[in-house]
């Protein structure tokens, strides 16, 4: 081996190379994932898509069966069609939101001046690794959920605009571009992702500039955006606009009114907003505690509560500074015009998102900006090499120490993902299997034979009475014959409720004594005849 070669590799490159081959190896670790997400949608939707069932299934992943599949796509086929070794997939995939690390190294890198080269990437790798034990993101290392998989193009953006103020003062237009056409892109594969995308267009007007340039930044920025979202979600748009009626479905349709589902009817999961004006005003605060307030899980981690602290005592200080007219600009340690930034930024991703979402693991891209916002605030105020290094290194290990990830549902690795045999389904082909009650089941059904036929007529939501969705189940099950029905459940003897009122309202019967038994790596299921009652 030409140890001389070696020598010729960037820095950065080697950087990301240990952030993908950790964070890979992190996710060997912490086992396969087999969250509810991926039960319900991640593995269906890509499979409808690529084989065409748009309509020929009846809401297998619920309501989240109308998402957009397209980051799915790869792990789809990766393990369905090339079959490839989940472990080895896990350890790739890890590896690719390892390069999150990588970014925000990057990120604090070129943030930091005057400061020796060897003191900047310590700091710089202290900030990722402090990223890296979040508890969203470790939680999601190596899964499907997609949240560590768009933050990738948000950290993307923001290092290309971070990188061009830091060393050459200015941002060109053709930079602006490339930054918005990103954000699209990962706006596109996730919708969630907008909140930054706007923060964006709000924090980009900081960047000191005359008028018109502002003006012709924020127009670059938003059609580059608007382009970048329609290479990646455009195509959906058009499926969802052609077979359903809205180009948006199932979202805001009050607005376009498609009869597939209610009309006044409005997708959003309020069950994490804040519940009082204290909460409003302090939630971070709530989070250094375990607790479920903003995730279906416990969790703790005191990150967003530190860097509500830091963010408040930084607009103090601006305040002090413009009444005392203090002038630093001799000497800095961190460059201001990516302070103005990232401060704007964050501030404004967090309040849309506490207005919009409150579900913790949206704040994925902010959980890893905040040691990078802690870096920034501390140099700007108070100059220091010194200072900078040591009050980073206790307030890191304060967010490290305090912190308990989420905790998705994973199992040992497999040799086969789920485990299911395909053999003992094809008696199904040809057949129609109902589908009831909210469990996470319709990765099932890319193991049937492609003929069979899956009607869900109870879910989360989307099955109201007189809806086309409801009318289109309906009639499946009606023209039938009882030979080729049949219900998918974990447990069709104990019924909730609501499941017993949708076997009533469908006027079906289980017949209990005839059903087949299966087992996945995940779940045991039952498969039983069904007849229908005159």
């Amino acid at each position: 081996m030409n140890l001389s070669k070696t020598k010729n590799i960037p820095p950065f490159l080697c950087w990301g190379i240990c952030y993908f081959v950790l964070v890979g190896l992190i996710s060997v670790r912490l086992g396969q994932d087999v969250s509810w997400d991926l039960r319900n949608y991640h593995f269906y939707n890509p499979y409808m898509l690529l084989t065409g069932r748009m309509k020929y299934d009846i809401l297998p992943a619920q309501i989240q069966t109308f998402f957009n599949p397209l980051i799915d796509v790869p792990f789809f086929i990766f393990i369905y069609y090339l079959k490839i070794p989940p472990l080895v997939f896990g350890f790739f995939w890890g590896g690719l939101h390892g390069l999150n690390l990588w970014l925000i190294h990057k990120i604090v890198y070129h943030s930091l001046l005057n400061i020796k080269n060897y003191t900047r990437h310590f700091l710089s790798c202290f900030a990722a690794l402090t990223g890296l034990w979040g508890a969203a993101y470790y939680s999601e290392i190596g899964t499907v959920i997609g949240d560590s998989t768009s933050s990738l193009f948000i950290l993307t953006s923001l290092l290309i605009i971070v990188y061009h103020l830091a060393n050459f003062g200015k941002l060109s237009l053709r930079n602006i571009i490339i930054a918005g056409f990103l954000t699209g892109l990962g706006v596109g594969l996730k919708l969630t992702v907008a909140l930054y995308g706007i923060a964006l267009i709000i924090s980009i007007n900081f960047i000191r500039n005359k008028l018109q340039e502002k003006f012709l930044n924020l127009l670059a920025l938003m059609s580059s955006m608007f382009a970048g979202f329609l290479v990646t979600a455009g195509y959906w748009m058009v499926l969802m606009w052609l077979n359903f009626s809205s180009p948006l479905f199932p979202f805001f349709n009050k607005f376009f009114k498609s009869p597939y589902i209610r009309t006044d009817f409005d997708l959003k999961d309020t069950r994490f907003l804040p519940r009082d004006i204290w909460q409003s005003l302090f939630y971070p605060f709530y989070f250094t505690k375990k607790q479920s307030l903003v995730a279906e899980l416990e969790f703790q981690d005191s990150r967003l509560a530190i860097a509500y602290i830091f963010v408040i005592i930084f607009l103090i200080f601006l305040v002090i500074k413009f009444i005392q007219k203090i002038n630093r600009t001799s000497y800095n340690i961190v460059n201001p015009s990516v302070i103005f930034l990232i401060v704007p930024f964050y501030v404004a991703s967090y309040l849309i998102w506490l207005k919009l979402f409150s579900i913790y693991r949206y704040l994925l891209v902010l959980e890893l900006l905040t040691p990078v916002l802690i870096i920034l605030i501390l140099g700007y105020i108070y100059p220091s090499r010194k200072v900078l290094l040591v009050l980073s290194a206790i307030l890191f290990t304060v967010m490290i120490t305090t912190t308990k990830p989420l905790d998705w549902s994973r199992l040992p690795w497999q040799s086969n993902y789920f485990g299911i045999e395909t053999k003992a389904l094809k008696k199904y082909e040809n057949k129609v299997i109902v589908m009831w009650g909210d469990d996470g089941n319709s990765y099932l059904v890319p193991y049937f034979p492609s003929s069979t036929r899956f009607v869900r007529i109870q879910g989360n939501t989307g099955l109201e009475k007189g809806t086309l969705l409801q009318k289109k189940a309906n009639q499946i099950i009606e023209n039938t014959p009882d030979e080729n029905l049949y219900l998918l459940d974990i447990s069709p003897d104990q019924l909730n409720p609501e499941e017993k009122q949708s076997q009533k309202d469908y006027k079906l019967l289980v017949d209990y004594q005839n059903c087949q038994q299966f087992s996945t790596h995940v779940a045991k299921y039952s498969i039983c005849p069904l007849r229908k009652l005159e």
